[in-house]
């Protein structure tokens, strides 16, 4: 790295100062400047945080100077230390197998053979998160896809805020009902009618069949490009919302169905300590509400691939296999949820099948 050097000239071009010769330092550009100008200058920008980018002082040179340069003119021990940090990050930054943990505080750094949009987890915090662009794992969306949809859904929060509301009315008897499970599928008894229908579109569940789970799929207006910019733009927002909506929806559900596993995890505890079977015997039910958590985590980041995926045969598979993986989610999100009324087979079977669905979808639509 170059070495600060000495000159003869005793004029600082910061302060217009005149200082002894030994005070005046400079960089390989030759551009002089007295020691302490240089301190403040480096105390400075470490403080803000401009980390590794402490460059020279005189006006468009973009020379940066070496750490061995700064250390001597930081103060303090603190300022020094923190000036480390910046090195490490920047070294790890610039390492292409390399990624500092995104968790909150976690000082781990992740190394892979093949740097990769791919799904690594911290061993120290258990952050997962994709390799590539440091966000949650997205597939089989891609890091440019999925950075423009959170960008657009940030941008427009505040259009898409009445669909956030956790309540919607019953399609049969108008009652407002409130969504507390993660499964789609509602189920109203009264004596003198019973509903069964989805969350999502109010529609009878009975049409929501593996075959062709019909509300994830957004019907184009195919006449749309012949009408009025107005037209065209309630358009664009229609589908947009069409998009967020189940996106949102999915995300819900995740969370209440964390809840769930927290009721699995009590309830297999409470049956231990009842001696009705060890652990093992129940941890089926454990690992049901895991993989269950796992499709709905993928079912969810298909729904900004769709947004942007150009009309055609590829996509009429892709939301035939989007419609496929929801279906077999929400019959094992139903039988998660009343695992008490279905044995064992039958809930790992239904494991089995949308697990399969989950695989079969990611190795079609993501590029690995």
């Amino acid at each position: 790295s170059p070495q600060a050097m000495v000159h003869s000239s005793h004029h600082c071009a910061v302060c217009m100062q005149f200082v002894r010769k030994e005070n005046l330092l400079s960089l390989a550009c030759q551009h002089q400047f007295c020691r302490s100008c240089w301190e403040q200058h480096c105390t400075v920008l470490v403080k803000d945080g401009v980390g590794v980018g402490v460059s020279c002082m005189a006006q468009d040179c973009l020379l940066r100077t070496p750490e061995d340069f700064v250390f001597p003119l930081l103060p303090s021990e603190e300022l020094k230390d923190k000036y480390r940090r910046y090195l490490f990050r920047d070294y790890v930054e610039s390492h292409y197998q390399l990624q500092l943990c995104p968790g909150a505080d976690c000082p781990m750094v992740i190394q892979v053979q093949e740097p990769k949009a791919r799904r690594v987890q911290c061993n120290r915090c258990n952050e997962v998160f994709c390799f590539k662009c440091r966000q949650m794992y997205h597939a089989p969306t891609d890091c440019a896809t999925i950075r423009k949809w959170l960008t657009k859904c940030a941008d427009d929060s505040e259009t898409a805020n009445y669909i956030s509301a956790h309540t919607k009315d019953c399609p049969k008897c108008n009652i407002c009902i409130e969504k507390n499970g993660g499964c789609n599928h509602m189920v109203m008894g009264f004596l003198l009618f019973s509903a069964d229908f989805c969350w999502m579109c109010l529609g009878d569940w009975k049409t929501h069949g593996s075959e062709y789970y019909e509300c994830s799929r957004y019907k184009e207006n195919p006449d749309i490009v012949n009408q009025s910019q107005q037209a065209q733009a309630r358009e664009a927002l229609k589908k947009y919302l069409f998009y967020f909506e189940r996106w949102e929806n999915h995300n819900k559900s995740l969370q209440l169905e964390a809840q769930t596993y927290q009721r699995i995890q009590e309830k297999i505890q409470e049956r231990v300590m009842n001696n009705l079977g060890t652990w093992i015997d129940w941890q089926y039910l454990q690992n049901a509400a895991k993989l269950l958590a796992k499709c709905r985590y993928t079912l969810q980041y298909t729904y900004p691939y769709a947004y942007y995926m150009e009309s055609g045969p590829r996509k009429k598979l892709f939301e035939y296999q989007q419609a496929q993986l929801e279906a077999e989610i929400e019959n094992l999100s139903w039988k998660v949820e009343r695992a008490d009324s279905y044995d064992r087979g039958d809930l790992e079977n239904q494991m089995h099948i949308a697990e399969q669905r989950r695989r079969t979808l990611l190795k079609d639509f993501h590029d690995t």
